[in-house]
């Protein structure tokens, strides 16, 4: 076993009303568990912290992200108070990059001052869309105004890296309500927008709905076009994007979710969190009472709510690191490649990338190869190549 992972995910499954696009593991009506499951969450924690070596210098970390469901929720105290055992297990680096997802309606003033002063400093804001409609359509419980208000809040609390999500591709939503919207969140300053077009998940009311043909959405012509034209818009205003859903000021990259697409280790910790260490790739409980029951009644070992997804052989780490790579606008560096594995890609996947190149799909660059505007359209054929 070599060095700990130096970037931890924390899962905050609780939100006050579940989104209904949203398929993701998070509870709406439980917020009297958030202290039993922030007690939990805790203890995980610590447990993993007995897999560092004995009288060896810890790894620091060097990002940590925060996300939910609605980790504002837990009120900004508690929320420096579990970052706060976090890092008396996992100390940071000095410059550490830590995140919290925050719900513009959960969120004031007060709540930015007290997370800045614990250590927090990057605020990722879920805004989606600026137009009324189109947010009361998605389920959401704030307003743009909302936004605007935590966005100046926090800018005035000192956070000088903020990010905002953007959906694409809603029900209703036109390439003019695309525009306003990044032209909102381009003058308002975000340093960091990532840009996601909407999925129906099964099992969401979107789903249903989709099903019955009462959601209509806007045809894929219509969502590619969306897709970039946020994308040159960003460019534009000096928010270069760096992966295929995010674009950011220079510096302001986010640099946990660059560990994952640099196929690089992480904890996980929290309910349906998942973790990659020591070449296992591991998922927590998603059920909140399993994962409750799990790390309160289960044994002391690092890992008392996860289980074993795969464990990566060679193959599958060459696989998985070109795939992820192609993610990112840089794409494959035959260099960082050849020194993480002792051979080029082409070695590997000459024939795979020579075919891709004649489809338009990726292109040869000065480092190695990235997706052309064409492979942006088509990526997951991309990425199949590689599964």
């Amino acid at each position: 076993m070599g060095d700990l992972p130096s970037s931890v995910y924390l899962h905050f499954p609780f939100c006050a009303r579940k989104c209904f696009y949203c398929d993701l593991p998070s509870y709406a009506g439980r917020l009297g568990d958030i202290d039993r499951y922030l007690r939990a969450l805790e203890r995980e924690i610590r447990q993993a912290g007995t897999l560092q070596a004995p009288g060896l210098p810890p790894t620091p970390l060097q990002t940590v992200y925060v996300g939910g469901g609605t980790p504002t929720l837990a009120g900004a105290e508690r929320m420096v108070e579990l970052l706060d055992t976090l890092r008396a297990v996992f100390p940071w680096a000095t410059d550490a990059e830590v995140t919290v997802e925050a719900n513009p309606g959960t969120v004031h003033k007060a709540d930015f001052e007290r997370m800045r002063r614990g250590g927090i400093n990057r605020i990722s804001f879920g805004l989606q869309a600026w137009q009324p409609s189109l947010l009361k359509r998605l389920g959401r419980i704030h307003t743009a105004e909302d936004f605007v208000e935590a966005f100046t809040a926090a800018r005035k609390a000192g956070f000088d890296n903020l990010s905002a999500d953007l959906m694409l591709g809603l029900p209703g939503q036109t390439l003019g309500d695309v525009r306003e919207t990044v032209s909102r969140v381009i003058d308002i300053g975000a340093d960091h927008v990532s840009f996601y077009s909407l999925q129906i998940e099964e099992g969401t009311p979107f789903y249903d709905w989709y099903e019955s043909g009462e959601l209509i959405l806007p045809d894929e012509e219509i969502e590619r076009a969306m897709y970039h034209e946020t994308r040159r818009l960003l460019r534009e205003s000096g928010r270069e994007p760096y992966e295929i859903s995010s674009a950011a000021l220079p510096g302001r990259a986010c640099r946990h979710n660059l560990t994952y697409w640099r196929a690089e280790e992480y904890f996980g910790f929290g309910c349906a969190a998942h973790g990659y260490f020591d070449r296992v790739r591991r998922a927590n409980h998603a059920a909140l009472d399993d994962y409750l029951q799990a790390v309160e009644h289960g044994d002391t070992a690092p890992f008392p709510a996860s289980q074993v997804l795969e464990t990566l052989d060679r193959d599958a780490q060459m696989k998985e690191v070109m795939m992820l790579a192609f993610r990112t606008d840089a794409g494959v560096d035959a260099a960082s490649y050849t020194r993480r594995f002792g051979e080029p890609p082409d070695e590997r996947f000459g024939e795979t990338l020579a075919s891709l190149v004649i489809r338009g799909l990726i292109a040869e660059t000065p480092r190695g190869w990235a997706l052309t505007g064409r492979g942006l359209d088509f990526a997951n054929q991309v990425f199949m190549e590689f599964v």
